[in-house]
């Protein structure tokens, strides 16, 4: 029994170093048939010419990962519809099918996932110096489209509560870029205690060096700016999503 392909899925950016840390994060996948498919943003390696490099590679059987921080992205329902595993999506959409002959497995996204636990602790660990005097503040990007906001906002709480289990902050709580909930949310903890903000991204970009600190402007908050990426775990997380998928 051969294995299937691994079609690794992510957003893509305009951003060389955003792109590598994808590309680095996917190395470390040795013996499998491996494409990465970005959403956009990345010439010539859009979705579409991954899912035709694995059939090229004699690949008919391909699982896709999707390489984002929640399934409450809006991009997971339109990839699914390019990979032709869904009807069209609720939302306008540029991507159009992509004609292939591969039958395909569809992964789980990042969203709480134990390894990502151990991240988002180790990045609130490198803030914290007594945190019986410190609140937390967990950001990400959500979503205001309904269906999609919930399965954000469970994947936070979810976090959230998590982070209380191993610490004795004051307060823990998460806001969102959409619905934009960072400033009041930021202000009330901060008035508790010292204010520890840790993003949920995948990797370095607009978002977190730019527009959460804008949101935070003026507040006693500590915060690195620390993403997902570069964290060794993220390809543990790739490989233990296929783990499962080889043959015996």
């Amino acid at each position: 029994m051969s294995r299937p392909g691994v079609l690794v899925l992510a957003h893509g950016s305009k951003e060389p170093r955003w792109v590598d840390q994808i590309d680095q994060a996917v190395a470390p996948l040795e013996g499998w048939t491996v494409a990465i498919g970005f959403l956009g943003q990345v010439k010539g390696r859009g979705v579409a010419e991954a899912v035709r490099r694995l059939e090229g590679a004699g690949i008919r059987e391909m699982v896709a990962i999707p390489l984002f921080v929640s399934s409450g992205s809006t991009h997971l329902v339109e990839l699914k519809y390019a990979l032709g595993l869904v009807e069209r999506p609720p939302f306008e959409t540029e991507l159009q099918p992509i004609r292939h002959g591969c039958k395909v497995k569809w992964l789980s996204a990042l969203d709480d996932h134990p390894l990502v636990e151990q991240i988002v602790v180790e990045r609130v660990q490198a803030l914290s110096q007594a945190c019986h005097r410190e609140t937390v503040l967990l950001v990400a990007h959500g979503s205001d489209q309904q269906g999609f906001r919930e399965k954000w906002h469970k994947m936070l709480e979810n976090l959230c509560n998590r982070i209380r289990q191993h610490f004795g902050f004051i307060k823990v709580d998460f806001a969102t870029v959409h619905p934009l909930t960072i400033r009041p949310k930021a202000e009330a903890l901060a008035q508790l205690g010292t204010l520890l903000v840790v993003p949920l991204f995948l990797s370095p970009g607009y978002y977190t060096e730019r527009y959460i600190p804008s949101q935070l402007e003026g507040l006693p908050a500590v915060y690195s700016g620390q993403t997902y990426l570069p964290h060794p775990l993220i390809s543990r997380w790739l490989k233990e999503q296929i783990t499962c998928l080889r043959p015996d």
